[in-house]
């Protein structure tokens, strides 16, 4: 009796709430096919967290941090890090214009990028996917991780120092070889 209650009152919550988490969920990922299996993940959630909810005053808000952790939870996954790879490879197959050799070199640039920005804290490593690699907004990732503009554009101008550094360190390390 319990349970049918909770799984009708959910209901009327999905029916309610589902097309704005389904944007702010596109927000993050840009990917229906993706929105579709986050937001089947967001509903499970909402169901087995229900009693924690009880202790929240706005439901509204609490469906959007668990849409938002969901999506981060995804971006943060192996799944996305070799999906974006596996496009970036694939950008890089078709493109016929450039000499075998450039695309040699390009790919290699492009894999110690993604290896760079792999190895960042976090929030650095989040904010420049974001930013340079989904063509996300300051205000659109601010949102996204829920921290302010200027939380955002001081990962980014940090996170794009860290690796500018790296490559330094590693064209120093290349230069004391030879």
């Amino acid at each position: 009796m319990v349970i049918e209650m909770l799984e009708n009152e959910i209901e009327k919550i999905i029916k309610t709430y589902n097309t704005e988490l389904r944007y702010f969920a596109y927000k993050f990922v840009r990917d229906w096919i993706l929105v579709d299996d986050i937001m089947q993940e967001v509903y499970l959630k909402i169901f087995l967290k229900w009693t924690t909810y009880i202790q929240i005053s706005n439901l509204k808000s609490w469906l959007y941090k668990i849409t938002c952790n969901q999506c981060i939870d995804y971006l943060r996954s192996s799944t996305y890090k070799s999906t974006l790879l596996i496009k970036s490879l694939e950008e890089f197959l078709i493109s016929d214009k450039i000499s075998a050799e450039n695309k040699v070199l390009k790919a290699l640039d492009k894999e110690t990028l993604l290896k760079h920005i792999a190895s960042l804290p976090f929030y650095y490593r989040t904010t420049i996917i974001l930013h340079y690699f989904r063509n996300y907004s300051y205000k659109e990732i601010s949102s996204l991780l829920c921290k302010d503009i200027s939380f955002v554009k001081n990962k980014l101008f940090h996170g794009r120092r860290m690796l500018r550094e790296m490559y330094t360190n590693e064209e120093l390390i290349f230069a004391n070889q030879f």
